[in-house]
């Protein structure tokens, strides 16, 4: 079996962990000791890796069939692994070596002689380096907190910044305050939607459209729904400044009754829901939160594929920081609006199971609770 490593981005890396296991489902997560390296151990293709590496918000890269080094600061059988790599996987093209530091500066160990030395290598099997536009390269990850060196072919670009944050929210044609970063409106895409050719993905309370703009840029098959007119032509506005030329349908509606506003050849066939409900005053006039909540969960289930799953979004109070892992299952948490049993009896009195909760640390007075749902087969 494979067991390649995936190097994540730094800003939420238990997120990115969640992301990148539901963008490769049949492979098996393994956590490393570093906050930033993971193994995936199967045997995904070579294009659905880079598939997952090209849409996701929270892996910089993978290393495929990668070597993972413990720290010592004498690197030679390290280098001497690496040989026998590269005679193991061979690649026919120009190369160059990408190095990544994790976490700082890594005691003892340089990663530009690493760098060096492994160009060494690859000069030596005669490979031709190019070190500007390169067909193939090989990532070579120092992880400073955990003293690990992890090296092999790459698929994605090692890039720090995902490139997303240049659409930010404030820079958009229509903008509100409410609205979410892009990194986690592309990650909870990916978390709800799973690999772009698994189905459709349905942002049940568009707003301006920050769910429906990286659903569609990601490459899916994408509706939004909202009940407020002036919301559908903001999020519009939006899409066609982002993508002029995108498939996605923005519809006016009510998303407590999608049968009647999803067109019907996509009933069904929605595996990816993502909600940031509004808060304070609603459209939805006398239902309180958990209501609406409750009615829209009831609705997703007569639109639902058979294997969706859903992300939900909800302001808490501070939480502080906590990147690095799920909260535990009997966490409590103080939600804005409304309680957490309350929530949680909603989601399995309307037949949804939570698999799991993050928090993200906004400001001094505001948290996001993150959480992801499996829809439970019916009888």
């Amino acid at each position: 079996m494979a067991s390649h490593v995936a190097s994540l981005r730094g800003w939420h890396p238990a997120l990115a962990r969640a992301e990148i296991s539901a963008l490769l489902p049949h492979t098996k997560l393994v956590r490393l000791a570093s906050r930033r390296l993971v193994r995936l151990e199967g045997e995904p293709t070579l294009s659905q890796m880079q598939a997952a590496v090209d849409c996701s918000s929270g892996c910089q890269a993978l290393l495929l069939d990668a070597i993972v080094w413990e720290h010592d600061a004498d690197t030679s059988a390290f280098i001497e692994q690496m040989k026998s790599y590269l005679e193991a996987y061979p690649r026919s093209g120009s190369v160059a070596v990408r190095p990544m530091k994790h976490e700082g500066k890594m005691a003892g160990v340089s990663s530009r002689d690493l760098a060096r030395k492994i160009g060494g290598i690859l000069s030596s099997q005669e490979y031709s380096i190019d070190l500007e536009s390169p067909e193939h390269r090989i990532g070579l990850v120092l992880d400073a907190s955990a003293g690990i060196i992890a090296c092999g072919w790459m698929v994605g670009s090692g890039d720090d910044s995902d490139g997303i944050t240049s659409r930010r929210a404030t820079d958009r044609p229509f903008f509100k305050p409410v609205s979410l970063d892009p990194r986690l409106a592309r990650l909870a895409v990916n978390m709800a939607s799973g690999p772009r050719d698994k189905g459709a993905t349905l942002d049940l309370m568009t707003g301006t459209g920050g769910f429906v703009l990286e659903a569609a840029l990601s490459g899916r098959e994408t509706y939004g729904v909202d009940l407020d007119p002036l919301m559908i032509e903001g999020a519009q506005q939006n899409l066609d400044w982002a993508m002029p030329d995108s498939d996605a349908q923005i519809l006016l509606g009510d998303a407590t009754r999608l049968p009647h506003v999803i067109p019907s050849d996509a009933h069904h066939r929605i595996c990816g829901f993502v909600l940031d409900p509004p808060y304070g005053r609603n459209s939805q006039g006398s239902l309180d939160h958990a209501e609406l909540i409750r009615s829209v969960l009831e609705s997703t289930r007569m639109v639902a594929a058979s294997n969706a799953d859903l992300v939900l979004i909800l302001p808490i109070h501070p939480f502080g920081e906590l990147p690095d892992e799920a909260l535990e299952p009997d966490a409590s948490v103080e939600l804005l609006h409304g309680k957490w049993d309350d929530i949680q009896s909603t989601f399995t009195a309307t037949g949804w199971r939570i698999n799991n909760r993050w928090v993200e640390h906004v400001h001094a007075s505001l948290g996001r609770l993150i959480l992801h749902a499996t829809i439970v087969p019916q009888d």
